[in-house]
């Protein structure tokens, strides 16, 4: 087991200002941009050890009491440790949360992983889980706590950690003042 930072990765998503109106009180929200990756592992299991950039995509409606989308990116490297090995990797992270009131909310997001650098059978790995979130107020931030479990009904051969999975996250809300140059 090892424990340690990953590398970090920069999402760009570019979208209209408001979303789409939906009959029956639902909401589509749709974005397009880029992602890059930084090689900022504290341990090599941990990371790719490559720069790597490559589009993105996201879709997500947003009803009264559903969530559902999907944030689909693509990464290829193009810099790094020539000793590790190359990066062509394609994350869909689909989520599905169903609201149980105003701030708590079951559901789960989960990655699914296609690395087509491996062998036809060690490519894919397919999550499917539950778990449970609830924001709250801290100051006038409000912030995101959740947990959730997630088993691997398709996961490769010699990939470690792939068959289980346990997300725990805290995620504040960024206040708009931050990004008042973006109005």
């Amino acid at each position: 087991r090892t424990t340690g930072f990953g590398d970090m990765y920069y999402v760009g998503l570019f979208s209209p200002k408001k979303p789409i109106s939906l009959d029956g009180g639902g909401k589509f929200v749709w974005g397009a941009g880029f992602d890059l990756g930084f090689p900022t592992a504290t341990d090599d299991i941990l990371g790719t050890g490559k720069w790597m950039a490559g589009p993105s995509a996201l879709g997500v409606y947003l009803g009264p009491k559903w969530k559902l989308g999907a944030l689909a990116q693509q990464y290829w490297d193009f810099a790094g440790d020539d000793d590790r090995d190359d990066v062509n990797l394609t994350n869909l992270q689909y989520f599905y949360m169903y609201s149980l009131d105003s701030t708590t909310s079951v559901g789960a997001a989960p990655n699914l992983i296609v690395n087509w650098e491996q062998s036809s059978g060690n490519k894919t790995t397919l999550p499917i889980g539950l778990g449970l979130n609830k924001t709250i107020n801290i100051g006038k931030v409000p912030v995101r706590f959740g947990a959730e479990a997630y088993y691997s009904i398709i996961q490769p051969d010699d990939v470690p950690g792939t068959k289980w999975n346990f997300r725990f996250y805290m995620i504040p809300a960024a206040p708009s003042a931050l990004f008042s140059w973006m109005q």
